[in-house]
């Protein structure tokens, strides 16, 4: 699987990320094409997911919520189906990589992102960068 490279995933990730504690802080969403409009076009619609989603496991490891859980489809005004495969998330609803693309969510999943939002917003509500 091709990805962007670390330094071009590094520059991504300094940019995308107070955009997304800045949504956070609101108490609202954002979706993919905004947040790529807001970075200038980068790093592009086949690389914004692995932006988000290491942004998300780089918060998870610090211990905070997914803070990609601000970031939503434009068609369904919620998160995509590889929100379900980043670390963290429960067995009962872990997607495999070949799901992250199927963009209905279960009721269950429903309910793991609207959780996962209210954490993040009330993590951020708050704090600083």
């Amino acid at each position: 699987m091709g990805g962007l490279s670390p330094d071009i995933l590094g520059k991504c990730i300094a940019m995308a990320r107070p955009i997304l504690v800045e949504i956070a802080k609101k108490k609202t969403t954002i979706t993919y094409k905004e947040l790529m409009d807001r970075m200038g076009g980068r790093p592009g619609r086949g690389y914004i997911g692995e932006v988000v989603g290491k942004i998300s496991e780089i918060e998870w490891k610090a211990g905070r919520p997914k803070l990609s859980a601000v970031v939503v489809r434009s068609d369904t005004g919620m998160v995509g189906g590889g929100f379900f495969g980043l670390p963290g998330t429960a067995g009962s609803i872990r997607r495999s990589t070949g799901d992250w693309q199927n963009p209905k969510l279960s009721k269950a999943e429903q309910r793991y992102w609207r959780d996962e939002l209210a954490k993040v917003y009330d993590h951020w509500r708050r704090r600083d960068v």
